[in-house]
Order: C-alpha cells, then structure tokens, then sequence
C-alpha cells in the first residue's frame, strides 16, 4: 500500500491515501441519480459525524433538506479529536449508526486507512483533482484557513505581531490561546524547518500559553470575551461571522496561511447509503459549493 504526504500547493497541507484497494462493485457502478433518490426516499434518513463549524454545517444541511425534503438530516457534531475513536469504538461493538463521515484531510486519510469508508465515485468527482481527494473515498468539500484572532478592545492593529518570531517578546507572555491539535504544530515545522520549528515550540511553551481543547467556535467565544488577547490558531470563517455580528475580535496572518481541506466520505455499512450518496453529490456540486463558500 503507497501512502504518500503531498506538498503543499498554496499554502495547503493536505495528507492523502492514494493506494488502490478492492473496490466494492456494487458501490462503485456508475451512479443512477433518479434510482439513488427513490431509494433515499425510502431511508428517510441520514446520520452525519461532522467536524464543520455548526453554524455552517447548519446552513448546509438545511439547503440539502429544501432540496430533499424527504430526507431528515440528523448532524453528531463532534472534534477532530474525539471522531475517530467514536467511529472505532462504535465499529468495534457492532454498531453502525453514521452515514457521512466528514473530517479535515488527517482525520479522512486515518478513517480510510482504517477502513471506516465505503467506496462511492460521485458523479461529480471529474471536477476535483487528483491533489484534493483519494478517488472514490473522500473529496475536499471545503477549507479551514488559519488566522490569528484577537481581541480588538485589547490589541490595537498597530500592536499587532508581524512575524512568529513576534509571540516571543515579553508583550505577549500570559496573553495568547492555543489548541493542541496536530495541523498548526506540523505547520511550523514545514515553514520553519524540523530543527528550527521545534526551538520555536520550545521557546514559546514558555511563554504561557493557555491550551484549550474545545472547538475552533468556542475557542473563537474564549477570545470574544477577552479570557485571553491571541488566538494563535484561528479559523477565518469563524471569526468573520462573529466580526459581522459585531463582536469584537478581527483577525491577522503573520506569513503564509495555513489552509487546510475538510472532506466527506460514505461511512462503512452506512445504514442509510443512497442518503448518504445524495449529500456527497450535492456537497460536491455546483450549487453544493456555493452554499459553502457563501457560508464561509
């Protein structure tokens, strides 16, 4: 099996399974939309373990009941922390109670290898590339770009950091938020370098940051309320829905910006499939994705 890292393209980090695997023939025929959907009919069902913000998981799910109204659209909104040992833990005991998986592209390369997805080839993968799926298994859908948030009451723009290097002066000390998941640690790695990017670590685990694991929203809310000034590890869309509801934090990049895929994929014995079936395509399509960008 050849698993292989791709390289960054715009500032992406994107981790992908592209080893072929058995296929299972009865997923992978052609796909018959009018057949899909009558069966999906039938299901009335669809069960969603999702890692996307909730508003904007919302806004999508509720766009794909107008167009399927027959389909009730049930969204487990869970981390990138706890997903994979829920669908482990689940499988491991005989349960298979999720239809879509949907996670940034590390969860989605771990659940494919694990073999937690099913094969399905949406009709409209031919518009994606090769660099932004594993064919068949899971497609980028959206992308999470990394900011820094901060707390406008507390940071004026002019006293905003201008380089990484900045969060190691003393004005910054006790003063910054950060999430211990795996994407932004491995982002200064690739921009600074394996040697230089682990002094850095070091050198700011001493300025006391405080790590909290709750999601990028609730992180965002953190920020708001001024329990800490920085964000290190942002989500831009997330900020620029509360900055429209006129809380105050805004946002800034010190370099290149972190973008990172999410993607949907069939979960495994998916008890509700041609539901499932329907959300990837319709996530995937034209209409699909303009639902998302509006929403981000």
């Amino acid at each position: 099996m050849n698993h292989s890292m791709l390289p960054a393209l715009l500032a992406v980090i994107v981790i992908v399974s592209l080893a072929p695997q058995r296929l299972d023939l009865a997923w992978s025929q052609p796909t018959d939309t009018a057949a899909i959907i009558e069966s999906a009919k039938k299901e009335g069902e669809l069960v969603i373990y999702g890692t996307t913000d909730l508003r904007q998981a919302t806004i999508l799910n509720d766009k794909f009941r107008q167009k399927y109204p027959f389909i009730d659209v049930k969204l487990n909104r869970l981390t990138s922390d706890n997903l994979y040992p829920r669908v482990i833990a689940e499988t491991r005991s005989g349960k298979f109670l999720s239809d879509v998986l949907q996670n940034n592209a590390l969860g989605m390369y771990f659940l494919k290898r694990g073999k937690f997805l099913t094969h399905y080839l949406s009709s409209e993968d031919r518009f994606y590339a090769n660099d932004f799926k594993d064919q068949g298994y899971w497609i980028t859908s959206s992308t999470n770009i990394h900011v820094i948030g901060y707390n406008t009451r507390a940071v004026g723009r002019d006293k905003l950091p201008k380089r990484w290097e900045d969060l190691l002066t003393p004005a910054w000390k006790g003063r910054m938020l950060l999430s211990p998941r795996e994407q932004w640690f491995a982002w200064i790695l690739q921009i600074m370098g394996k040697e230089n990017g682990l002094n850095y670590m070091r050198a700011l685990a001493k300025q006391g940051v405080t790590i909290r694991r709750e999601t990028t929203a609730m992180r965002a809310q953190l920020i708001t309320a001024g329990e800490s000034d920085l964000g290190i590890d942002s989500t831009f869309s997330v900020l620029t829905a509360l900055i429209k509801n006129g809380a105050p934090v805004g946002w800034t990049t010190l370099g290149p910006t972190l973008v990172v895929p999410v993607g949907h994929g069939v979960a495994v014995r998916a008890p509700h499939p041609n539901a499932a079936k329907l959300i990837i395509d319709f996530v995937l399509s034209r209409e699909g994705q303009r639902v998302v960008l509006a929403s981000e």
